[in-house]
């Protein structure tokens, strides 16, 4: 995964993200025009704080990347948090 494959993703989804990683962290938005400058890699991102109008929650690093290469849908990711969210 890639932050142009976030970014893009992000777009389609109507969804912001900011990727939390060693007490920094960086915001990619739908409505951003490019991906931001002066990126970490991608790898060392702790985890992902999504928010698009259907969920609001922390993503893992690994959960996330499924679900931007579509291998885990946003309701599949819902199914495992306890609570339903």
């Amino acid at each position: 995964m890639t932050f142009a494959e976030v970014l893009d993703w992000c777009r389609k989804n109507h969804a912001d993200v900011r990727g939390v990683y060693r007490n920094k962290d960086i915001s990619i938005s739908h409505r951003d025009a490019n991906v931001p400058t002066e990126l970490p890699p991608i790898s060392a991102i702790f985890h992902w704080d999504l928010k698009m109008p259907e969920l609001n929650h922390y993503v893992s690093s690994s959960d996330f990347e499924r679900i931007v290469a579509g291998k885990l849908t946003i309701e599949g990711f819902k199914s495992t948090l306890r609570g339903g969210d």
